[in-house]
């Protein structure tokens, strides 16, 4: 199925059909929980469908809690990468599909910093598991240091397979974004999925993630919680992707 056109990028987006996306594809995320509050709906509709779908986890997720005395360093890194795991179980994606690299949370390198090209091999000898044809990553200005250095580092390690089709999902960037974090006039396409009959297992993807939403980790007054209402507008959907335009005017 071809997807339907997508309006100009100022306008309404477009609406992307599952069905449409070439196989295999690939959800990059660079903390355990982002592939369900970014795309969940989408990795839903695609197992429903049975397209050979591959998550690739970037960060070892450390870094949420770094004051508890109970949930330090191993233990917290265990139980981040059981609910991606359990997420993922959720979501339809078979454990055979799942790569994990480790990478340390809140300091996902550049591609040029120390350690930069490290993680971008890491990163090329996963995906040689599958070549992508259709990658989910991050937006690239989405407000997260580890997000913005988790789409620098796909780009660079997709240089591998020049043809897949990039869509980026965006987390933060509703809640945290400014201006200079959006799409610009004419640099990308939008597109939006339907959650439909996937919503509930989206939410069930989301709110596994026990350690994220204050309900397990309780000896760390400032650690991270995910905050209900970025939950609730997750939620509500449409999940909305979008396309960067080359410079010639077509999309990735």
């Amino acid at each position: 199925m071809k997807a339907e056109p997508a309006a100009h990028p100022e306008g309404p987006p477009g609406v992307l059909p599952p069905a449409s996306l070439a196989a295999p594809v690939w959800v990059v995320a660079p903390h355990p929980d982002d592939e369900s509050l970014g795309c969940g709906g989408l990795l839903a509709a695609l197992s429903d469908l049975g397209v050979p779908t591959w998550a690739l986890l970037l960060s070892d997720g450390a870094a949420s809690h770094p004051g508890s005395p109970g949930w330090a360093g191993s233990r917290l890194v265990r139980r981040r990468l059981f609910e991606w795991h359990a997420a993922l179980d959720l979501l339809g994606l078979p454990p055979e599909r799942r790569v994990a690299l480790g990478l340390p949370d809140g300091r996902l390198p550049l591609p040029g910093q120390p350690n930069g090209q490290r993680a971008v091999s890491a990163i090329r000898a996963a995906l040689a598991r599958a070549a992508p044809a259709t990658v989910l990553l991050p937006w690239r200005r989405d407000p997260h240091p580890d997000h913005r250095a988790a789409h620098a580092l796909m780009e660079q390690a997709l240089g591998s397979w020049p043809s897949a089709r990039r869509l980026e999902y965006a987390v933060w960037l509703p809640e945290r974004g400014v201006a200079d974090d959006r799409p610009r006039p004419g640099e990308a396409l939008g597109w939006e999925v339907p959650l439909a009959g996937a919503a509930g297992r989206k939410e069930a993807a989301i709110r596994v993630h026990r350690s994220q939403l204050g309900l397990l980790i309780h000896d760390d007054p400032g650690g991270f919680v995910l905050p209900e209402e970025m939950i609730r507008r997750a939620l509500v959907g449409p999940e909305r992707l979008y396309e960067v335009l080359l410079a010639g005017g077509g999309s990735r």
